[in-house]
């Protein structure tokens, strides 16, 4: 292929358009870094439509200069290729467990939720406020995870009524040791606010995770990380096995 000589090429302008999330909103694509990470969202069944890379780099590829390489990945030391992939359609998968962002900002905690979810077989979700997932940042930040298990927005608490909700709360809640024969749907809040009152009092469940320590709360994703652990573990919590009906 004709190396792409100016990072202000029309083909490079479109791609870095994607780092954009009204871009991404309206042409349904976003972009991936790094062979590893491009690997994994291919083996995930991913649709790649572009892939640029320094000239020698990576076969097949659209050869960029490293100027035009670091608008694509938006990075000062990009390892590229960097790829233009279509996000998949979101969905909720009804019968696993869900982790929904509630307002949860920061692209990295969300990434981290996502990776997590899909470690343990867990959908995500997200509401208003929340950091987009399909971001690059976020997706960096999830490894991938975004394209091997179920996203979806949602648009009230009502599109998740099947499922039981668990609030984490910095105090007041209860353990982990949560029974239900319907799935379990976890709710994380913004670190500095948490979740809305209104939110927490609807809920089914309030979870909180003991801190002997001087630490007030902790980060949304290890938070998330630690709670959905313990709610695979648990025996009943969600998988319908055993325990009462809720």
């Amino acid at each position: 292929m004709e190396p792409v000589r100016t990072h202000r090429a029309r083909s490079v302008v479109e791609a870095a358009r994607l780092h954009r999330s009204r871009d991404r909103s309206e042409r349904g694509l976003t972009l991936v870094e790094g062979p590893d990470l491009l690997t994994d969202v291919i083996d995930a069944g991913a649709t790649v439509r572009e892939v640029f890379a320094l000239e020698g780099d990576t076969p097949d590829a659209i050869p960029v200069d490293r100027r035009a390489l670091e608008r694509l990945a938006g990075t000062k030391s990009p390892r590229g290729p960097v790829a233009v992939v279509a996000i998949p359609v979101e969905w909720l998968d009804r019968s696993r467990n869900l982790v929904v962002s509630v307002g949860v900002s920061d692209p990295g905690n969300v990434g981290t939720i996502i990776r997590t979810a899909a470690a343990f077989g867990w959908g995500f979700a997200y509401m208003e406020g929340s950091a987009d997932p399909w971001s690059p940042k976020t997706i960096r930040a999830g490894a991938g995870g975004q394209f091997q298990t179920p996203v979806a927005r949602l648009g009230s608490l009502a599109d998740i009524g099947e499922w039981a909700t668990v609030a984490t709360t910095v105090r007041d809640g209860g353990p982990a040791s949560l029974v239900s024969r319907r799935p379990v749907a976890l709710l994380i809040g913004e670190e500095a606010h948490g979740l809305p009152e209104w939110m927490v009092a609807r809920a089914d469940f309030r979870l909180t995770i003991p801190t002997p320590g001087p630490t007030e709360s902790l980060n949304a994703a290890v938070a998330a990380a630690i709670a959905i652990y313990e709610l695979s573990s648990d025996p009943g919590g969600g998988s319908g096995d055993d325990g009462g009906e809720v």
